[in-house]
């Protein structure tokens, strides 16, 4: 007596539910990472620019009072872009003088927690050698 053969069980296509859940939440967490890597990326080339920018005044500063005569050096202030930028003599001598640029401007300010923020008046000084030519 022969029985009938049932033929083989094939597995059914496609995805169960669980396994698209889970492809779901690893899709999720990829796209708040790199949503997260964006957000940081552009604070920090905002502080870099802010930063290139404090670079330039000062330099723009200095380079003026490099080309001004060694006897004529005195007190100052001038508005760069958006900085404003003192500067003074805090050491006079007979061949070099050592003046103080103080920038009041954007810029990181450094704050009670773990990362530096920007903020609108930040003061930074910087120290500049200037030496009497001959």
């Amino acid at each position: 007596m022969s029985h009938p053969t049932q033929p083989p069980e094939r597995p059914s296509a496609g995805f169960s539910i669980v396994e698209l859940v889970i492809a779901i939440l690893i899709l999720a967490i990829g796209v708040l990472g790199i949503a997260s890597a964006t957000g940081y990326m552009v604070r920090q080339i905002t502080l870099a620019e802010v930063t290139s920018e404090r670079a330039a005044a000062v330099q723009l500063v200095v380079e003026r009072l490099k080309s001004t005569p060694y006897d004529s050096l005195d007190v100052g202030s001038d508005t760069v872009g958006n900085y404003v930028i003192n500067w003074g003599s805090v050491d006079d001598g007979v061949i070099t003088r050592l003046f103080a640029v103080e920038t009041l401007g954007p810029g990181l300010q450094r704050g009670t927690g773990p990362m530096p923020y920007l903020s609108n008046n930040v003061a930074d000084t910087f120290l500049v050698r200037l030496v009497k030519r001959r």
